[in-house]
């Protein structure tokens, strides 16, 4: 099955008439000596309507394509060939983030669009190399992330939520 993107005017009328599936990617880094003492992650800077931001990397499904398909394929897209994500067929979601216009409580704010991002925290292996909409890709430390005005569509939520649940889900036995 042949992928294509929309033509202009009609993904425009597709982001004002229904909600978009997008899949976000969240790199993480684990202690060398501990699978649950969560080290680093990693973000792009990229363009958005704000200015450059901080962000998670990911974009939206395309028709026909399964979730596992759509993570490579955005890992592969913005940080190049050699960069390699482990996720199985059936990965499902770390968590799920709604984004609207508004960015009122329960959405994260996202003027183009009304869109659910399904959020994966997966560990990546190799050497990023920025391209497409990355224009830089960065390890951050947990304690030292970007402030909350240097993230793009409001995702310094999606991010800190993502980091409570890690937390919570390795802190278990």
């Amino acid at each position: 099955m042949k992928r294509t993107w929309l033509s202009g005017e009609r993904w425009k009328l597709v982001q004002t008439s229904i909600p978009v599936v997008c899949v976000d990617v969240l790199p993480i880094h684990f202690s060398p000596n501990s699978d649950s003492d969560l080290q680093s992650v990693g973000l792009i800077l990229r363009k958005t309507p704000e200015g450059r931001k901080w962000c998670l990397i990911g974009g939206r499904l395309l028709y026909g394509e399964s979730l596992s398909e759509a993570i490579r394929r955005q890992v592969r897209e913005a940080l190049g060939r050699h960069v390699k994500v482990r996720v199985g067929p059936d990965q499902q979601p770390f968590y799920i983030a709604q984004y609207a216009p508004s960015g009122r409580t329960p959405f994260v704010l996202e003027r183009r669009q009304h869109s659910v991002g399904l959020t994966y925290a997966l560990e990546i292996h190799g050497t990023p190399t920025p391209r497409g909409e990355a224009i830089v890709f960065r390890w951050f430390e947990t304690a030292k992330l970007p402030r909350r005005t240097q993230f793009g569509f409001s995702q310094d939520r999606v991010l800190r939520t993502c980091l409570r649940l890690l937390r919570n889900h390795c802190s278990q036995p």
